[in-house]
């Protein structure tokens, strides 16, 4: 299994540095297994329109 970050439902969101937006939030780095690998600072704004223009620019 791979790794993945989860984001918990309680995090309270703070803005962005980079796009401003207050959709900054805590996540943990979890193994496949479930171990805690760590912490990282996620945006969910950054990240879909990082995913949206990399889709455009594969097209």
């Amino acid at each position: 299994m791979s790794n993945r970050v989860m984001i918990s439902r309680d995090s309270k969101p703070i803005p962005c540095e980079e796009c401003g937006l207050p959709t900054l939030h805590v996540a943990r780095l979890v193994s496949g297994d479930g171990t805690l690998l760590g912490q990282t600072m996620v945006c969910t704004a950054c990240r879909r329109h990082r995913s949206e223009a990399e889709a455009v620019a594969i097209q």
